[in-house]
């Protein structure tokens, strides 16, 4: 009975064993079973728990790291190591690089950076070298470039779009965009090694205790610019990888600058395009990148807790492709900063002949010197070229160019971390220039360009007759324009209608704009234009425009998917309204250029008109001498007066008054027959038209001489005479003939 039992317990043990060994070997053999999947809904990190409860490795897949640089492994079971040197560092040339941590702790990052206690400080950390070139897995990481201004709402990616080969292109051109300002930036110094002391010399002072860190704290950022740009590279952790424990992440770059951020399996990096120079002096402020392309050193890293499969750091190396395309016979467009409000102007003023020195029509700082004879300065210490404040070298080959990134980013903001520079020589003073030229004196309160700021200005139309307006592009990011920018203008009429559509007066209106064309003349307007018109000035961008290689901010993620499309788009469908200005121009009311509304006000008018009597009450003399003179028939007096009243352009509404000064010839009835001048009031409401158009209807009333002859008996001579005459009123306001961009007769005058 006991070997019969025997035998059953040993056939439940084999029986178990033979269903137990197929469910394990999946998890240990099988290669395609990818580490984040699990069957019947499970999440990875429950099947993570199983495998570690029942005694198994710390990975039931271990991570690949191929195609890395560097691997770094501990023994299995290390724990912290004591303090001491002879240990890797914590990242590639961790020692040699300034070095920025953002969004956690940088005090233990620090103190391991400068020998303190981590994993691998202690030794018995072996490194495991990889391939040093270029590596597709590497490569791989980088996902998209993206740029970022105060004025986009979403970051627009600048390169990453795949073509049907698969190939990543360059969407866009970031070089003629501004840079953000780093400078707040805290980083940590490189690491220096001890000093040693020559024999026989007193020891050198040992240096700090790497367990001695400050917190390294940003200053306060400058506030962006509207063009200034930020270059996010969007970067994303092998995947074969992935599985492996890491907390930290470094990224430096070929120019001595780490960033440490934590770990993530997605992540972004801001970085800085430097357009001209080399790298200049690293900070660890931010990472430079360059037009031509470059590379990054990934790292991926721990501190204190073992990594699962004992890895300590992982780097790998990616490629930065160039952010300028000069191979390509059709390459990418240049990104340019939307102009501003006041960066648009119409004007009809006479053309200056010196610029004027304000704020908009300045260089930039950077910009070349114009041609003139320049100061001598004496050499400074060391042979070296003296810095300008903006933090670049005076005269040589970089003249011209903005300051490199090195110098834009500043000096470091950690307390001993810039080194003192040696107090310059005294300078000598300057040879004597000639004074510059001054710009002719401008009066505010006069007429002068008007932005296109989508408002409303008035003009009298002579200047519009004649072609001497134009719109001109202003501002300091015209001086940075090195390629054609293509705009569009047009011209309508909006107070009539062709069509059911306003009447355009522009036959060609592509703009294309150059640092030294960048002024749009307004042809001489005759066809559908008259004195009193209401006019609709619009300048729209045009970034499909075979003419223009440079796209505004604001258009660049509209016309993306156009501009790579082996189809053409349709131009017109692609435009963006930039600016806006509403004219109204009246005849003869202002000035020769534009004016607001606000300061155009309303304008004295004077122009002829001609009166008819249709009844007149007229006294003479006096009443007690003579009898009233009553004249009831219709047209008993005809005239001819000069009126002058007030007139609102905007409007087209006249004061329901005006003053009066003419004469007229009048029959009195029983042969006599009068010569009567004048000066009155009369209305000018009109019955007919609008505008220009003063016929009217009402009563005139006025004060003056009359002469009055009599063909049945002698002249009564000349008598003074005051009347009422209910009168009808023809004129015109707004003649049509002109000479010499004068109105042939009317005058009006600005109130």
């Amino acid at each position: 009975m006991s070997a019969r039992r025997s035998a059953l317990f040993l056939s439940a043990v084999a029986l178990a064993l033979a269903i137990a060994a197929p469910a394990t070997a999946p998890a240990q053999d099988d290669p395609g079973t990818d580490a984040g999947e699990t069957e019947d809904g499970e999440t990875p990190e429950t099947a993570t728990s199983l495998r570690r409860s029942t005694g198994a490795a710390p990975m039931a897949v271990p991570a690949d790291f191929g195609g890395s640089l560097q691997v770094v492994r501990a023994p299995a079971g290390t724990a912290s190591a004591a303090s001491s040197a002879g240990g890797p560092e914590i990242f590639p040339d961790a020692r040699r690089v300034w070095m920025s941590v953002r969004d956690t702790d940088p005090v233990p990052i620090e103190a391991a950076r400068r020998g303190g206690r981590w994993l691998c400080s202690g030794g018995g950390c072996a490194a495991q070298t990889g391939d040093p070139g270029q590596s597709p897995i590497g490569d791989q990481m980088l996902r998209s470039i993206k740029l970022q201004t105060p004025t986009l709402p979403l970051p627009l990616t600048v390169w990453g779009r795949l073509t049907e080969d698969g190939q990543r292109l360059l969407d866009f051109d970031p070089v003629l965009l501004g840079r953000r300002s780093y400078r707040h930036v805290c980083a940590y110094r490189p690491v220096a090694d001890a000093p040693r002391s020559p024999v026989g010399a007193p020891a050198a002072p040992s240096p700090p205790s790497p367990d001695r860190v400050d917190v390294c704290r940003d200053g306060r950022p400058e506030p962006p610019p509207a063009d200034a740009g930020e270059l996010t590279l969007g970067m994303q952790w092998p995947k074969q990888s992935e599985m492996a424990d890491f907390h930290y992440l470094a990224i430096v770059d070929s120019c001595g600058n780490a960033r440490v951020q934590p770990f993530q399996r997605t992540f972004t990096v801001p970085v800085l395009e430097v357009a001209s120079g080399g790298c200049g002096r690293p900070d660890g402020k931010v990472l430079r990148v360059f037009p031509g392309g470059g590379w990054l050193r990934v790292t991926a890293f721990n501190l204190h807790a073992p990594a699962a499969a004992n890895v300590v750091n992982a780097t790998y190396r990616v490629t930065v492709p160039p952010l300028e395309n000069l191979v390509e016979s059709n390459p990418a467009r240049l990104l340019f900063p939307d102009p501003l409000a006041d960066d648009l102007k119409v004007d009809c003023g006479p053309t200056p002949i010196a610029p004027r020195a304000d704020a908009g029509s300045l260089p930039p700082p950077g910009s070349a010197r114009p041609p003139g004879p320049r100061a001598a300065s004496p050499a400074p210490p060391g042979g070296r070229v003296p810095a300008r404040a903006d933090g670049q070298l005076q005269g040589g080959a970089g003249a011209g160019r903005r300051p490199s990134a090195a110098a834009q980013a500043g000096p470091t903001a950690q307390p001993g971390a810039a080194e003192q520079a040696p107090p310059p020589a005294q300078a000598q003073p300057p040879a004597r220039l000639p004074p510059p030229r001054r710009a002719p004196d401008v009066d505010p309160s006069r007429p002068g360009p008007q932005p296109l700021a989508h408002g409303a200005v008035v003009i009298s139309p002579a200047p519009l007759r004649l072609g001497n307006c134009r719109i001109r592009l202003t501002g300091q990011a015209k001086h940075r324009l090195v390629a054609p920018l293509a705009l569009h203008v047009s011209l309508t009429r909006t107070d009539q209608m062709r069509s059911g559509t306003p009447i355009e007066l522009l036959q060609n209106g592509t703009w294309i704009v150059t640092p030294s064309s960048a002024e749009f003349p307004l042809p001489p307007l005759a066809e559908d234009f008259d004195g009193d018109a209401r006019l609709r000035l619009a300048v729209y961008s045009d970034p499909l425009s075979p003419q223009g290689k440079v796209v505004l901010v604001s258009d660049a993620g509209r016309v993306a998917s156009s501009l790579r499309s082996n189809e053409p788009g349709e131009p017109e469908r692609a435009r963006r309204l930039v600016g806006s200005v509403a004219i109204h121009s009246v005849p003869l009311c202002g000035e020769d250029n534009f004016q607001t509304l606000e300061a155009a006000g309303t304008c004295f008018r004077a122009y002829l008109t001609v009166p008819a009597m249709l009844a007149t009450l007229q006294v003479t003399r006096a009443p007690w001498v003579e009898k009233p003179l009553v004249t009831r028939s219709v047209l008993s007096a005809v005239g001819v007066a000069l009126a002058i009243d007030r007139y609102d352009p905007v409007e087209r509404r006249a004061f329901p008054i005006a003053a009066q000064l003419g004469g007229f010839v009048q029959t009195l009835g029983e042969g006599r027959v009068g010569l009567l001048g004048y000066v009155g009031v009369a209305p000018t409401i009109p019955i007919l038209g609008s505008g220009g158009n003063t016929t009217s209807f009402g009563f005139l009333a006025g004060l003056g001489l009359e002469y009055i002859t009599n063909e049945a008996g002698p002249d009564e001579g000349l008598k003074p005479a005051a009347f009422v005459s209910a009168v009808v009123q023809v004129g015109q306001a707004a003649p049509q003939v002109s000479t010499g961009g004068r109105a042939s007769f009317g005058t009006y005058a600005g109130d």
